[in-house]
């Protein structure tokens, strides 16, 4: 266990929010946004997301309010809600969508150190050596204790805020109404002159936006380790409302500075947007060298959030004892280690010629990941609105209702085919489901081997069509 004075603290907690929110996504935002919706239709997509992301996160100050006494906040709602199994999902989704982000992280550190390079750019195989070294020297620094890991991510998100603001305060002076406001916006999507409706252009940008607000739930996560629950909440509303704001004013901002088409071309589009302003290349390359700090602090605060969920996970028994071992500062190595191996073997894909592809694919692998655990929680906080006793919450029970259907919603724009990827994860977690069983020698329901069997089974036929080139993964 933590040490009293190894608690984390109000702005610890805010900072690793900060930190898992505003990742790759703050500085790609705007191509990959411009690229399905126009600006227009983004900015009711960001509405509706926003909205959906601030309801996600008042689930969770809701639960942290009625169930004080569940720590580790996903995993323990949906366990204590809907058993071991599901709760275990949980663990299992939310801890790969850790490292999987991770990875993707690392693809666009690489390529904006690319883009900065030029002519001396990296091979891929010296991007994946150097990428290696990065994850491996992050867990030596975590090995040193959870709350040093936190303190270093508050520095490093310190930093990465000053390019964003940069960005605000000079784009905004250069921003034009006739870039952003595009015409016949509800038919045609600018950037591409391909037809899509209103709705479809929100529904296409609900991913990216999801994926922006990933981490809403990070200070709940890391309640365990917080000085109290009343700064838990308040730093997990502070985190949300923060990131909202800039993340519409970065967006819109870009979109009313770059043409729609030369935007959706860009490697780098606020280093483009910047070029466009009064500081030329300077604020290109502060933009560029921000992005790699800014993916590099997020990398920091996910792992600190996939570890903490599989170790709680295993302290709670539906994972294997092994990963419940704790250094003398407190650290769970085995489930760091565990955590670091599958990022080392999954940054193989960085070697693959088509990097954004990659990464657009994993960032919406990642949202489909968590977007279980999201979409349990919230029909678990509907379930205590309704149980209660004394009278029905109708404001939490509003609030509940609208987190599930925004996460069902969400997982339906993502599309069904990266929900059919995620089952090759989910069955894979079900190995150390069953050697977490046989360790406490529980038997496993019946309910819970009929869903065991199916994700295998469905996995084992998604491999076979992808071996057969039938489905293409990228």
């Amino acid at each position: 266990m933590q040490r009293k004075d190894k608690k984390l603290g109000f702005w610890l907690l805010v900072f690793i929010g900060l930190g898992s929110m505003i990742g790759s996504g703050i500085f790609n935002s705007p191509k990959d946004l411009i690229q399905v919706a126009n600006p227009q239709a983004n900015l009711l997509a960001w509405a509706i997301g926003g909205f959906g992301a601030l309801t996600l996160a008042l689930v969770f100050v809701y639960l942290s309010v009625k169930k004080p006494e569940l720590k580790s906040g996903i995993f323990a709602y949906a366990r204590d809600g809907f058993g071991d199994y599901m709760g275990f999902n949980a663990a299992w989704g939310y801890w790969s969508i850790g490292w999987l982000g991770n990875v993707g992280y690392l693809i666009i550190f690489f390529k904006t150190l690319n883009d900065l390079l030029g002519k001396y750019a990296l091979s891929p195989i010296a991007c994946f050596v150097v990428a290696s070294g990065l994850i491996w020297a992050i867990f030596f620094i975590l090995k040193a204790g959870i709350r040093e890991g936190a303190a270093l991510n508050f520095v490093v998100t310190l930093a990465k805020l000053l390019p964003i603001i940069l960005v605000v305060a000079a784009g905004v002076f250069v921003a034009k109404p006739d870039i952003f406001f595009a015409p016949d916006w509800t038919h045609m999507v600018a950037s591409s002159g391909k037809p899509a409706s209103p709705f479809l252009q929100i529904g296409n940008a609900m991913a990216i936006i999801l994926w922006c607000f990933v981490g809403v739930e990070s200070a709940s996560v890391l309640s365990a380790r917080a000085k109290n629950l009343q700064i838990v909440r308040k730093a997990t509303i502070v985190a949300i409302v923060s990131v909202l704001i800039i993340y519409i004013a970065i967006t819109s901002i870009a979109m009313a500075v770059v043409p729609a088409s030369e935007l959706a071309m860009s490697d780098t589009p606020l280093a483009l947007m910047l070029e466009k302003t009064a500081l030329g290349m300077a604020g290109s390359v502060i933009v560029k060298l921000g992005i790699m700090v800014s993916v590099m602090g997020a990398s920091i605060s996910w792992i600190l959030l996939s570890v903490e969920t599989m170790y709680s996970a295993a302290k709670s028994g539906v994972m294997p004892r092994l990963l419940t071992k704790e250094n003398k500062n407190g650290t769970p190595m085995n489930a760091l280690f565990f955590t670091q191996i599958f990022t080392q073997i999954f940054l193989l894909s960085i070697l693959l010629p088509a990097l954004n592809d990659t990464y657009v694919a994993l960032i919406t692998l990642g949202t489909t990941l968590v977007l279980i655990p999201y979409l349990l929680s919230s029909v678990y906080a509907l379930k205590i609105a309704v149980g209660r006793k004394a009278k029905i919450e109708i404001g939490q029970l509003c609030i509940a209702l609208f987190a599930a259907v925004y996460s069902a919603y969400t997982i339906y724009a993502v599309g069904f085919r990266y929900l059919f990827y995620s089952l090759l994860f989910y069955a894979l977690g079900t190995v150390f489901f069953f050697r977490a069983k046989m360790e406490r020698r529980e038997a496993i329901k019946n309910w819970e081997w009929l869903i065991m069997c199916g994700l295998v089974v469905a996995s084992i036929i998604l491999l076979i069509e992808i071996f057969r080139g039938d489905v293409q993964l990228f």
